[in-house]
């Protein structure tokens, strides 16, 4: 009897203890066979850290090694919100450190991961506030933020990056594949305090750098383009302003700048507007300056002659459709090159109407007008030139004088070169060399010369009648002592807002020119905007032309000449 009721309590013993462990054979079951790959994960994520090593992005310089856009270490906080257990009071310690929206910490600190940007790009100030709470969860990481030592120089070139360096505008964006580089990665291990475990830390994968940037650009020259330009923007009240140096045999931009401007390292504070770079993307009626290409075309066809004589009605014309056209001074007989030296509107559509609507387009085109010119920077307009079954019966006496036509500074400016440089039409371009960081060059950008449609004597005519109208027609302001300027001054109505007719208080003033004329170095336009209250392009815009021409010349080392040619 005792054996059976030893033997009973026996198996109740074994029943409980059995129903005992139950539950954690189950869990166990679960643990190592149900759950099995989600806890292998779950584990990895606490455990494994993968940080990104961003790449150092590639310098930009100028022609002479100067340092325009450049990279430098600055620290980043980040969080292992997986691993802060109490993140509410840690979020009331961050916010407050940090001068952060609690909602804004508590949504990140809310985040199921092993790594979450707090707060990137900060001062060392905060970085040291961050060291004090010597926590492994909320720590510091150094990456690459760009600078622009020269804050506002060359803004509208440059462009600039985002927070993650990437290219957004000008050279940063259109340049990011070699400026970029790539990312690396640092394999590490946490203990369950998360902290480093140095001894199975797994791996670093080493970042490849971006290449650097040798730009076309020279610093100084850009310098004094923007301090004349500046100058003049303010002194005549302008709403914008454009200023381009363009080495006109290789077509290399020596200078581009705008006005109004921005500082590139506060980009983000910066009107919109103020960030446009209107040398290539505002298109506008070039006024007189256009009436180059008219004269340049006639003389190619030998539709005129430069001892040829033109009736200029005595500053009164009427055309087809009841248009009268006016000059601004009465003339009676000119010369071809008097046409264009007193700047007669009568004469050059007479000239145009000798060319014809066909070939006047033709040469439209061949001059660059209504295309890219493949600059490589971002945002390039074509502007604005019809085909002539577009025309109207009155085009004829409007497109030669620079209206019904709109382009951009860098296509005039490109224009005028082809006549600097003997006939050649090249492709302006601001990238000169890309070279990786051991200084081999990979790229080496080489002029291209996109076609020679003007013969030389033409070009030389052209050149001799440009010289005219700086010696004794409206560009008198643009003469430079010992030095022969060319040159010609625009003055275009604005069209009205309504698109009905041209305004008679709003102008866009412009010269365009190349030194020294016998020998060409370079090409300049000046534009401005609606200035006030002088508008003519030889009072506003001549002088900083003079301006720019003579330092940049003085800074070349060019020896001035006794007499101008």
């Amino acid at each position: 009897m005792a054996f059976y009721s030893y033997r009973k309590r026996y198996i109740l013993i074994y029943c409980l203890t059995f129903l005992l462990f139950v539950p954690i054979y189950y869990r166990l079951f679960d643990l190592q066979i149900l759950n099995r790959e989600k806890l292998i994960d779950l584990a990895a994520r606490q455990h494994n850290l993968v940080i990104e090593i961003p790449p150092k992005r590639g310098y930009i310089y100028d022609r002479n090694n100067n340092e325009l856009a450049i990279s430098l270490k600055v620290p980043s906080i980040y969080i292992v919100p997986r691993l802060i257990y109490n993140k509410e009071e840690m979020g009331k310690k961050l916010a407050d450190l940090l001068h952060l929206d609690y909602s804004y910490v508590h949504e990140r600190l809310s985040r199921d991961k092993s790594f979450v940007w707090l707060k990137r790009k900060v001062n060392e100030e905060d970085a040291k506030k961050i060291k004090t709470l010597n926590d492994p969860n909320v720590n510091i990481i150094y990456e690459n933020k760009r600078f622009y030592p020269h804050r506002t120089l060359l803004a509208h070139v440059l462009g600039f990056c985002d927070i993650d360096n990437k290219g957004l505008e000008g050279i940063e964006l259109t340049e990011d594949t070699y400026l970029r580089g790539r990312s690396g990665y640092h394999y590490t291990k946490r203990d369950a305090r998360g902290r480093k475990v140095v001894a199975l830390e797994d791996t670093i994968i080493p970042p490849v750098h971006g290449h650097d940037l040798i730009l076309t650009i020279d610093q100084y020259i850009q310098h004094i383009v923007e301090s004349e330009l500046e100058t003049a923007f303010t002194k005549w009240k302008a709403k914008g302003a454009i200023a381009i140096v363009l080495d006109c045999r290789e077509g290399k931009v020596l200078a581009m700048a705008n006005f109004p401007t921005y500082d590139l390292n506060e980009y983000s504070h910066a009107n919109e507007a103020f960030r446009r770079n209107r040398a290539i993307t505002d298109c506008f009626e070039p006024g007189s300056v256009f009436k180059i290409v008219t004269a340049t075309g006639a003389l190619q066809e030998g539709i005129v002659s430069t001892d040829e004589t033109l009736f200029c009605e005595n500053g009164e014309y009427r055309v087809a459709g009841g248009r009268v056209l006016h000059d601004v001074h009465p003339y009676g007989t000119l010369t071809i090159p008097e046409v264009i030296i007193k700047s007669s509107n009568i004469g050059t559509v007479k000239i145009a109407q000798k060319l014809g609507n066909e070939k006047l387009y033709h040469y439209i085109q061949q001059f660059g007008f209504g295309n890219f010119t493949h600059i490589d920077l971002p945002g390039e307009v074509r502007g604005i030139s019809n085909s002539p079954e577009k025309w109207s019966k009155i085009s004829i006496t409007a497109i030669p004088i620079g209206q019904e036509i709109a382009v951009t500074a860098l296509q005039m400016v490109t224009a005028l070169s082809a006549i600097a440089n003997g006939g050649r039409l090249v492709t302006p371009y601001v990238v000169d060399k890309v070279r990786d960081g051991k200084g081999v060059v990979i790229k080496d950008k080489q002029p291209f010369i996109k076609r020679t449609f003007i013969n030389k004597s033409v070009s030389d005519i052209m050149r001799d009648i440009l010289i005219q109208v700086v010696q004794e027609g409206t560009g008198k302001r643009a003469r430079i002592e010992g030095v022969a300027v060319a040159g010609k001054t625009g003055t275009a109505q604005k069209i009205l807002e309504d698109g009905r007719g041209y305004s008679h208080s709003n102008f866009i003033s412009s010269f365009i020119g190349f030194v020294p004329a016998d020998d060409p170095l370079f090409s300049i336009i000046v534009v401005l905007d609606d200035p006030r209250p002088l508008y003519y392009g030889g009072t506003v815009a001549a002088p900083v032309f003079k301006n720019i021409a003579e330092k940049t010349l003085h800074y070349l080392g060019y020896t001035k000449k006794d007499s101008t040619v």
